[in-house]
């Protein structure tokens, strides 16, 4: 069964369930994907305002990236989950002897670095998507301004929850060199967010008060 394609009542319910998964970073994941989502309709409701002729072939492009990120993000609800799941398995192994005990800390080391990829991948999509609706910010059809901002928040909150994923998980990897490289991506793509997104924010008031 795959998370993405539940419906959004279904998928709540499962949410609110004693389930661990999904949980905080399958949200992340979903919340940047309706951030994706609204800065394609912004780009796709500029290509085909006559107003907006000039800029129609450049959004037509975008609304394509946009569709590409969104695709990613909902597949990375169910990564998300997938690899909480392996942690969790990887916990439950036993560790009766020597032996068994050292098998179990190797797999606990690969579920948990394993477990770090999707949250980096949503902060890095949750990037790309605040670079078109910065774009969009100075060139979007101005009805639907307000839906940059929407975007631009999901895509800011779903970075911010990745970027815990990623700190919980990497605190508990031995390997403290690869730790601390995995934490310097996600520092790396939560600062081009926070960045990016208050420009837009600065952008968007601007034209508000015009």
């Amino acid at each position: 069964m795959s998370l993405s394609t539940l419906s959004m009542d279904a998928f709540t319910r499962k949410l609110a369930s004693a389930d661990p998964t999904p949980g905080g970073g399958s949200v992340s994941a979903a919340v940047g994907a309706f951030g994706a989502a609204l800065v394609r309709m912004v780009a796709l409701l500029t290509a085909t305002s006559p107003k907006h002729a000039d800029v129609a072939a450049r959004c037509t492009a975008l609304a394509a990236t946009a569709q590409s990120l969104t695709d990613e993000l909902l597949a990375l609800i169910d990564a998300d989950a997938a690899s909480f799941d392996r942690v969790s398995d990887a916990y439950r192994l036993p560790k009766a002897d020597d032996a068994q005990k050292a098998a179990r800390s190797t797999s606990i080391q690969a579920a948990l670095t394993g477990a770090i990829e999707p949250p980096l991948r949503v902060l890095e999509a949750s990037s790309k998507t605040c670079g078109l609706a910065l774009t969009l910010a100075d060139i979007g059809n101005p009805n639907v301004l307000s839906d940059i901002g929407c975007a631009t928040l999901c895509a800011r909150s779903a970075a911010q929850g990745a970027a815990l994923n990623v700190e919980i998980n990497a605190a508990s990897l031995k390997d403290r060199a690869r730790a601390e490289a995995l934490l310097n991506r996600m520092h790396a793509q939560l600062a081009q967010v926070n960045l990016l997104a208050e420009v837009i924010s600065g952008k968007l008031g601007a034209k508000a008060e015009d």
